[in-house]
């Protein structure tokens, strides 16, 4: 029976002197869809509906929506139907405003409540209208119109709605296609099925492929023809794939950017020999392309370009990607390595070689995270960057989700060798092997055998011969604790600035264990005395160098009542050095 004919929707007005009902009105009657629904199943089951269940309660108040819908505001039997089944939000919300009903088991008085209700205060049509096209409140909220309330007052909308609707677009896809080109629902009559024909007549588009398609890109229907979107069939053709292939590869959950799309087709024809080796390309991988349109491509591309990957390097790793990984984590995964080794401080050509042989399946596997491999690990940044260098694959052991092992111990090795190479460097000095003074020796010569050599080798080229470094050293040892070029730095400033010769240095080596900031402040407050005629230019070297701070401003600073001031001046100089 039709919904006109049956007589619980007939005499309305007899039903307002009738109905039982007190509505609570809360707020602007005309947009209350949208209101935070939270609390509506707790109050359609509690004691205001009796022992009705909710979606008895909703099921009614579907019937009377729909008859308020379609016979009191006279919209077209579809759009009627989906806005009062496909709105839930909506109905939740509007019998939430039913304050007051006293009614138990009266189906019809329930509906008469609620269609009562609906003629008192008129709704706001476009919340459930775009609600029952899928999208959400917080989607439409801000494309509701401010100063429309009724749908016949948009004189465009309904009728591009059944123009999409009768080329086979459904209308749970039309949110999408509002959302996004809000203007294609307001085209004057006649212009949006032009549009569409045109695409299918120029182009030789498919109603399924178009269809599809203008769900996927609502844009290509506002201006002209989409120019991009003709460049990129064009190729795709031109290289084997057909319409139905990019039907099958286009997902209707997401929008595309024809231009990028364009963009990243070019680019992987230039990377590839030729047109075969393309389509391979493709088909195996048609991600590279649909995948965000094309922009990871692009942008997973200039990041391999940057760490030196010529464009065979591109195409290879292109080809190598798994199917199953998307572009977008392959290249979270490969910015994520590349941070790991920045932070242990791997030289930057040996982490662009390590990505140019290693890309394929770092971009597969995600490292934890640094501090957590270094504590795991047990060893310290210079030993994780020389087992990666010998072996990059190791890092396939330190992903997410394995028990990550610590590095086998080769600190008795390394031990055991740089005692081997101390104990010749000081056989070369003139110690006695096995001899006391050898054991002695060990002790006093702290150090890698590698670091004294090369600290020894430093001292010769300043202009010492061996064997009066060999004295030296032995004289004081401590010397070669340091690192060499702060050695070549003392003996420059001590021989090169201050004049003194070489043969100073050889009988007073121990002046060498003393800092060079030490060194000049010392040396630049004593000219300073000098200059001024308070101090003895025939001081030796140990007698300013060795003495402590206290003899040293009580025997020279002092001297000088502006002495004090010129010191403190001279340290705050030093430290800005």
């Amino acid at each position: 029976m039709s919904l006109i004919r049956n007589p619980r929707f007939t005499s309305l007005l007899n039903w307002v002197s009738q109905a039982i009902i007190k509505p609570r009105v809360s707020g602007n009657p005309r947009s209350f869809g949208t209101q935070r629904t939270t609390l509506v199943d707790a109050e359609l089951c509690g004691e205001k509906w009796g022992v009705r269940n909710r979606n008895e309660i909703r099921r009614m108040a579907q019937v009377a929506m729909f008859d308020y819908f379609y016979q009191t505001r006279g919209l077209q039997f579809l759009v009627a139907e989906s806005m009062s089944k496909n709105a839930p939000v909506f109905n939740d919300n509007l019998l939430r405003k039913l304050d007051g009903c006293d009614v138990d088991d009266d189906e019809d008085e329930i509906v008469r409540s609620i269609t009562r209700f609906l003629l008192f205060h008129p709704v706001n049509e476009f919340e459930p209208f775009l609600e029952s096209l899928g999208l959400k409140p917080s989607e439409f909220s801000h494309l509701v119109p401010c100063d429309k309330m009724f749908l016949n007052e948009d004189a465009f909308l309904l009728e591009n709605y059944h123009v999409f609707w009768n080329y086979g677009i459904g209308r749970e896809k039309m949110g999408k296609i509002f959302k996004e080109a809000r203007e294609v629902f307001g085209f004057e009559t006649g212009v949006l099925a032009s549009k569409i024909k045109a695409y299918e007549e120029d182009l030789g588009f498919s109603r399924l492929f178009l269809s599809k398609l203008i769900v996927c890109s609502p844009s290509i229907l506002i201006g002209n023809m989409d120019v991009e979107l003709t460049k990129v069939m064009e190729m795709l053709k031109a290289i084997g794939f057909g319409v139905d292939w990019v039907t099958e590869n286009l997902s209707e959950e997401v929008s595309y950017d024809w231009s990028s799309m364009h963009r990243c087709l070019s680019f992987l024809r230039d990377i590839c020999v030729d047109e075969n080796e393309l389509n391979e390309l493709i088909r195996k991988r048609p991600g590279l392309i649909f995948e965000d349109s094309g922009e990871w491509t692009l942008i997973l591309a200039g990041f391999e370009t940057k760490l030196g990957s010529s464009r065979s390097k591109l195409c290879s790793l292109f080809q190598k990607l798994p199917q199953s990984q998307s572009l977008g984590k392959c290249l979270i995964n490969l910015r994520h390595c590349f941070l790991f080794l920045q932070d242990i401080e791997m030289e930057a050509d040996e982490i662009s070689k390590i990505f140019r042989l290693h890309s394929s399946w770092l971009g597969v596997t995600r490292l934890k995270q640094t501090s957590t491999l270094l504590l795991n690990l047990k060893g310290g940044k210079r030993r994780l960057c020389q087992v990666i260098q010998e072996n990059p694959e190791e890092m396939k052991k330190w992903v997410m989700g394995l028990r990550v092992q610590p590095l086998p111990d080769t600190s008795c090795k390394v031990d055991s060798k740089s005692k081997r190479m101390k104990t010749q460097f000081l056989l070369d000095l003139g110690y006695k092997e096995n001899s006391e003074d050898m054991e002695r020796a060990h002790k006093s010569f702290r150090g890698k055998g590698s670091e004294l050599r090369e600290r020894f080798n430093v001292l010769v080229s300043l202009g010492f011969t061996e064997e009066v470094v060999k004295d030296m050293v032995k004289a004081c040892p401590s010397i070669l604790t340091q690192a060499s070029d702060i050695i070549e730095s003392k003996v420059n400033y001590l021989v090169n600035e201050l004049g003194y010769p070489l043969s100073t240095l050889v009988t007073f080596p121990t002046c060498l264990k003393y800092t060079l900031q030490r060194m000049k402040l010392r040396y630049t407050m004593f000219s300073w005395l000098q200059a001024r005629g308070k101090a003895d230019p025939k001081l030796a070297l140990s007698t300013i160098l060795v003495c402590s701070d206290k003899f040293f401003d009580t025997r020279f600073v002092n001297r000088h009542p502006d002495g004090p001031k010129h010191l403190e001046d001279l340290k705050k100089l030093l430290l800005c050095q």
